[in-house]
């Protein structure tokens, strides 16, 4: 198979949708010869900021010249993006190679698409040699595919009620589930959490004897937004606990990130005419940190914005009143979507002023019609804010840049 044709029979395994249980992961990686031993591995869990967090550790990582893979989901540009080495995409040709070479022991598992992309992480980890990995949970933690790796800490960054259908319908169960991750004997680092949720990671603490780490402070974040300042010291403070490496190098490697760090999509302002903010608001906590960063404009700005129709949606409609001037309204590329037309109609009642645009591409173009000077913005979904990206880009509205770093893909 070349890559087209890989990654083409790859995502035909969305279809499978998700499975729970560890059993397919633990056969798959048996025949691989266990490439997830090779390596250590820092889980990244929670309900926002895992990404975030997993690009900064991994940016300290580098910076320290220690070779380190990185493992997030879902993928914003590229599909490619999920596995990355000392911040490099996993190349096409190894993808098409693992596919070839793996697709039948993949069917005889039955693995799904998260599953495969895992395994083929793990593979490709092991075949550069790198010493540490950052992996971010897929979802939840006790049955994530990402658990068969040689876990050494954990990093959990907080909880929402998400996915209450899999994870549970309460902070405390979702928590249960996330902290179920962490290997016996080792490090677990968080913030102070709410009363029920500390009681469940005391339990988790006490049960699995682990080492239980508080965040240290840090001032400012490579990342823009005030809540990136808390993603930035838990992975300061992993980085302290995991990489064996003195104060002074960590704070110089963490220094490093500033201008180094590339991670599109999170409060990712480009300039162009006009300049367009890029941020992946995907439930209402990272919408309300979208909102904060806007009031701070004084005023009104245009957006473009679509949603899947199983995240909270009319809650980050709330939370977007006041801030939102014109909105394109758009259907993102997925089985879950939100028809556009569906999400007109709830905001028209909510007294916005509405547009209906189905091709995300379309719905970028007509709201830079109507904007004069001022900036836009562009939210929701991953599916929009990444097809947004990249047509945004292919057609010169905007730079290629984010954030104001250099440029870390091939």
């Amino acid at each position: 198979m070349n890559y087209r044709e890989a990654e083409k029979w790859l995502f035909s395994r969305r279809r499978m949708g998700m499975k729970y249980g560890l059993e397919r992961m633990l056969s798959l990686m048996e025949e691989l010869d266990h490439p997830e031993r090779k390596f250590r591995t820092v889980h990244i869990v929670g309900t926002n900021g895992k990404g975030s967090t997993a690009a900064i550790l991994s940016g300290i990582a580098q910076g320290l010249g220690i070779s380190c893979g990185r493992g997030t989901s879902p993928h914003l540009l590229h599909y490619r993006e999920r596995i990355a080495v000392d911040n490099k995409w996993i190349p096409q040709e190894a993808v098409a190679e693992f596919i070839t070479d793996n697709r039948h022991t993949i069917r005889r598992h039955s693995a799904t698409f998260f599953e495969i992309t895992t395994a083929m992480a793990a593979w490709y980890f092991a075949s550069c040699d790198v010493k540490w990995v950052v992996a971010e949970a897929g979802l939840g933690g006790r049955l994530d595919a990402t658990r068969t790796y040689n876990g050494k800490g954990t990093i959990f960054t907080g909880v929402r009620v998400e996915h209450s259908r899999i994870l549970g319908d309460t902070r405390e169960k979702i928590a249960a589930e996330k902290v179920a991750i962490a290997a016996p004997g080792t490090v677990l680092i968080t913030a102070t959490q709410t009363p029920g949720v500390e009681e469940v990671l005391t339990e988790a603490v006490t049960r699995g004897r682990l080492r239980r780490v508080f965040p240290v402070s840090v001032s400012r974040s490579p990342l823009p937004g005030v809540h990136q300042i808390e993603n930035s010291a838990l992975a300061y403070t992993a980085a302290q606990e995991m990489f064996g490496r003195s104060d002074k190098e960590i704070e110089s490697a963490f220094e490093a990130t500033f201008s180094s760090l590339r991670w599109p999509g999170r409060l990712d302002h480009r300039s162009g005419s006009p300049s367009i903010l890029f941020d992946v608001a995907h439930n209402p906590q990272s919408m309300e940190a979208l909102v904060n960063h806007i009031k701070g404009w004084g005023k009104p700005v245009p957006l473009v914005v679509g949603f899947l129709s199983d995240k909270p949606w009319q809650r980050m409609v709330e939370l977007l009143k006041g801030v939102a001037a014109e909105v394109i309204v758009t259907t993102p590329d997925s089985e879950r979507k939100l028809p556009a037309a569906e999400l007109a109609e709830y905001m028209k009642q909510e007294g916005f002023q509405v547009e209906i645009q189905n091709v995300i591409e379309d719905a970028v173009g007509r709201c830079r019609e109507i904007t004069s000077s001022s900036p836009m913005v562009v939210t929701g979904s991953f599916f929009v804010v990444g097809e947004a990206i990249n047509k945004s880009v292919s057609r010169g509205w905007v730079n290629g840049l984010p954030n104001s770093a250099k440029d870390v893909l091939d």
